[in-house]
């Protein structure tokens, strides 16, 4: 394991050589928004926004997926948090989407709602996206995407939606084969979670990139209960978040970045500007230049 000043020196280094790199960098100025109604499922329509620079000479770029934070409850794809953090991934020369998916509504997910009922609000997300990048895919030639450099990003609900339809799409999603070509290349998760790590394997493993604050009590750093629910209350389910993700990835010699908070809880959405600027080296060095890294930053 690359020891923390090796890894930040690293880091550093990398920032010196990729100075207004595409997919890093701020390179474009001006972005273009356009919604599209990606699917609808009873009586939700589900809408993605796309962001595209501005004056952009290349036809096969990157495709960043951003799902949205909540708790499955609340959130918006086009929150001022989210067209602030689409427009700013869009300069540096990424398609962006962000996407809706399905919440639950009037009710409040917590250790008295049901495990069965949570489990089935992570399943809706979860094919949500797949049919959002599923809508995009299928256009590509017209959004002028590269398929293969598809990065996958979410906060809390959303990286738990992420991560478990790379890491653990077979428990989360019924007709997995009607998904089979859609393969993200990367990942940035804000305080997320799998349900089972052992399902990350060789064949599925992807950069990772994770932050997360060592005292969570809502989405677990470790392997713990959701939102802390003692084993006897009705939305007991167990979680392996960024810690035990990252050890997995390590020991399957896959390229992650973990970032580790000592004294934050569910509470890193503000980020250090620095560190998020960290993910796109490492998303930029790995994914895109075919680099190996793994590194474990505490602060």
């Amino acid at each position: 394991m690359i020891k923390k000043a090796i890894t930040v020196l690293f880091l550093f280094a990398s920032f010196i050589t990729v100075s207004q790199t595409r997919y890093v960098d701020r390179v474009f100025e001006n972005v273009a928004v356009k919604t599209y109604n990606y699917s609808i499922k009873d009586k939700d329509t589900l809408k993605l926004d796309l962001y595209q620079p501005v004056k952009d000479s290349i036809l096969n770029r990157a495709l960043f997926v951003i799902v949205h934070g909540g708790g499955f409850t609340s959130g918006e794809r086009n929150d001022g948090a989210s067209i602030y953090l689409a427009e700013n991934i869009a300069r540096k020369g990424f398609v962006v989407a962000s996407i809706d998916y399905r919440l639950v509504k009037n009710k409040p997910i917590n250790c008295s709602y049901l495990a069965s009922d949570k489990q089935k609000a992570f399943n809706n997300a979860a094919e949500d996206l797949l049919n959002a990048l599923l809508f995009i895919v299928k256009r590509k030639n017209n959004f002028l995407i590269d398929d293969t450099k598809i990065i996958l990003s979410g906060a809390s609900a959303g990286a738990e939606t992420v991560l478990n339809v790379v890491y653990n799409r077979d428990l989360v999603v019924k007709n997995k084969d009607f998904y089979k070509d859609i393969k993200p290349a990367g990942i940035i998760s804000l305080s997320g979670a799998v349900f089972k790590p052992e399902m990350i394997v060789k064949e599925n493993a992807i950069p990772t990139v994770l932050y997360h604050g060592v005292n969570d009590k809502v989405v677990p750093y470790g392997t713990s209960s959701h939102q802390s629910c003692m084993p006897t209350a009705p939305g007991f389910m167990l979680l392996s978040g960024s810690k035990v993700i990252s050890e997995k990835l390590e020991s399957l010699n896959c390229s992650f970045l973990l970032h580790s908070y000592l004294n934050r809880g569910h509470d890193i959405f503000n980020l250090p500007i620095e560190d998020f600027y960290q993910g796109f080296v490492f998303i930029n060095n790995t994914v895109f230049n075919k680099k190996f890294y793994q590194a474990k930053v505490t602060q």
